[in-house]
């Protein structure tokens, strides 16, 4: 007697909850929805410094009109090391998810509405992030970069009708609206920077298409940074950090100890196959694709580190990379991220290394600091020959100690009284 009634209510009670889930999500293009992105941790706006030791993501979960919903997680605020400026990206990341989405953006296929066709031919009458994304396939660089400069093309893209550019064709694009663009997406200033290399790099490639006149981008200032110290690990630390790898990780002590005595970076670590080794005469060979040109080189491998070479690419296949899953040697590629994931698991959020009397360390340096701590310890020109510089300002970048070492000498320094 009473089981319709009940029925019925229970019908409406899940009618109402399914209006409130769907008045709380955003409305997209083609009868798609997305819940309003989150971020953990979630006292990101106001913790405090120990946030930093985390890794930060925003997610949000994205309903097309037809399929599953998928949960988008996105990432790139990790890498800096300033609060207010990772919570900065952090609010610009959500802001540019949301509106890249409303612009037609599909998470799920990665791909906009109107797709872009990147085997068309460059001319000055292309939309203007047309013609920046056609340009971004024909550059020479790494995957990494390719995607960073997509990154700063997909920003851009997000504010294209704020600004009523919507029509603006490459040959008509203005520094002023450039600039305008670039300052809405409030980018940190290094990220701001940065942006602006990439887009010089698209404006070379246009002008050689002759789709714009000149580069406007030169005309607009960088913004001054200032340049923080980079922090190392004390001697104690290294020796403690590298003895608890040894032990527990092997794999990672490996590679850290070639990584260490290599003064190569990891990307170019990673492309090395068995093929380019030649461990009797103590050389490697790698290509670096920093810069415009991409340059092979020839690289030593130190005599202290030589048995765990001949180890790492004993019975492998000449086309094996030393580098693979597991960081042992094997038929693919893996990707240069995956050791700072290793390092920020295995060592900064470890409690498991300790110093010789006992007590725990806790290790806030990066992986990279490894490579400052060598260089640092050697005479100048050495450093330059091993790190492959050009020049010795480069140099001086990573030789971090050398300033306090100069300090502590001017201390200690004795001056004739007769001088005076």
């Amino acid at each position: 007697m009473f089981l319709l009634p009940l029925l019925k209510l229970l019908i409406v009670i899940e009618l109402i909850k399914k209006l409130i889930n769907m008045s709380s999500r955003i409305l997209l293009p083609n009868g798609a929805t997305m819940t309003r992105p989150s971020v953990n941790p979630n006292n990101w706006k106001t913790g405090g410094l120990f946030l930093l030791e985390s890794n930060w993501r925003i997610q949000y979960y994205y309903y097309p009109q037809i399929g599953k919903r998928k949960l988008v997680v996105v990432k790139g605020m990790n890498t800096l090391k300033s609060l207010s400026e990772r919570r900065l990206v952090t609010k610009a990341l959500i802001e540019d998810e949301i509106e890249s989405n409303k612009a037609g953006y599909n998470p799920i296929t990665k791909k906009y509405e109107k797709e872009v066709d990147e085997e068309a031919e460059l001319n000055p009458n292309l939309h203007f992030i047309t013609a920046f994304r056609i340009a971004s396939t024909k550059i020479q660089c790494s995957i990494k970069h390719r995607k960073e400069v997509n990154w700063c093309i997909d920003r851009l893209e997000t504010k294209v009708a704020k600004f009523r550019l919507s029509n603006v064709v490459i040959d008509q694009l203005t520094r002023k609206q450039l600039k305008q663009l670039l300052e809405s997406c409030e980018l940190p200033d290094s990220y701001y920077n940065k942006y602006l290399s990439f887009l010089s790099r698209l404006f070379n490639e246009l002008l050689e298409y002759e789709c714009c006149p000149y580069n406007i981008v030169r005309d607009i200032r960088k913004r001054k940074l200032v340049q923080t110290k980079r922090e190392t690990l004390t001697h104690e630390q290294h020796k403690s950090v590298m003895g608890y790898l040894k032990s527990n990780h092997y794999e990672f002590w490996r590679y850290a100890r070639i990584f260490l005595f290599s003064g190569a970076r990891t990307t170019e670590l990673f492309r090395v196959q068995v093929k380019d080794v030649d461990i009797v005469n103590q050389e490697y060979n790698t290509v670096i694709l920093k810069g415009v040109n991409p340059q092979e080189v020839t690289k030593v491998i130190l005599k202290e580190v030589m048995p765990i070479w001949e180890e790492l690419i004993k019975d492998a296949n000449p086309t094996d990379y030393v580098f693979s899953r597991g960081l042992r040697a094997g038929a693919n590629p893996i990707q240069a991220y995956q050791i700072t994931r290793r390092w920020l698991r295995l060592v900064k959020n470890s409690d498991d290394i300790k110093d010789r009397r006992g007590n725990i360390i806790k290790v806030t340096a990066d992986f990279y600091s490894l490579k400052h701590s060598l260089l640092d310890a050697l005479p100048e020109d050495v450093a330059m020959k091993i790190a492959s510089h050009t020049n010795s300002k480069t140099t001086s970048i990573y030789r971090v100690n050398s300033e306090k070492r100069n300090l502590e000498e001017l201390k200690n320094l004795k001056l004739d009284e007769n001088m005076f």
